[in-house]
């Protein structure tokens, strides 16, 4: 049993190593494969050699794909102050750093996550049947909240962007010929636009230094809030 979870876990590290680097591919992707999968592979695996695999994967996934999503997705000059914070120091030459301080965020971010597991195991079977049923409540909540932190320019297309956002799920879903629609819709999504808006700004970056970034106490307990 423990050769079996070494095994499930440098495959999901494999995996996580490929769909963190190459632009379209997701966890969510061999996920949906494995769960279309799953009455075939649960007569020769243990239910828990799959959970290994797929945790394995997505924290190896969280680490690595940060870097096609900095350095792939560059935005023009006219669009650098709206897109991610990693993006602005990628046009000031400081990709590098930037990719490190998700390396070091993710890493602390998972030490986090370990710590609290035991208390969520704990407390989930308590609060999940209230949390099912007021879990509509609390997204809409959350979109609303999201909408109205926006400039008041661009709320109506921030609201116009979800409400397509909700459409394209509702019809991708209930399309009669495609048994898999997730999977499609996903690589489309995490991939297509991507790589199309990369080609057709034709971003020139700098020259980028390779050094480690530094970055205030304040600034650390800004984005932790």
């Amino acid at each position: 049993m423990i050769e079996q979870i070494l095994i499930a876990m440098f495959l999901g590290l494999i995996a996580g190593t490929i769909t963190g680097l190459v632009p379209g591919l997701h966890i969510n992707l061999i996920a949906l494969l494995l769960f279309s999968s799953s009455a075939f592979f649960l007569k020769f695996i243990d239910p828990i050699i799959i959970a290994v695999f797929i945790v394995s994967m997505a924290i190896t996934h969280t680490f690595l794909d940060f870097i096609p999503s900095i350095f792939l997705g560059a935005p023009d000059e006219d669009t650098a102050l709206s897109v991610l914070p990693g993006h602005r120091l990628l046009l000031k030459g400081e990709g590098y750093g930037a990719v490190r301080l998700t390396v070091v965020g993710s890493f602390f971010g998972l030490l986090i996550a370990l710590a609290l597991a035991p208390l969520f195991l704990i407390t989930l079977p308590y609060f999940y049947p209230w949390l099912v049923k007021g879990i509509a409540f609390l997204l809409i909540a959350i979109v609303l909240f999201l909408i109205l932190r926006e400039e008041r320019q661009k709320r109506f297309l921030a609201f116009f962007i979800f409400l397509f956002a909700g459409i394209l799920g509702y019809v991708t879903l209930n399309f009669p010929l495609i048994k898999q629609p997730l999977f499609p819709l996903f690589t489309g999504l995490f991939g297509a636009s991507l790589l199309t808006i990369s080609i057709i700004q034709n971003v020139k970056l700098p020259p980028q230094k390779i050094k480690a970034l530094r970055i205030k106490r304040k600034n650390i307990f800004q984005a932790l809030g």
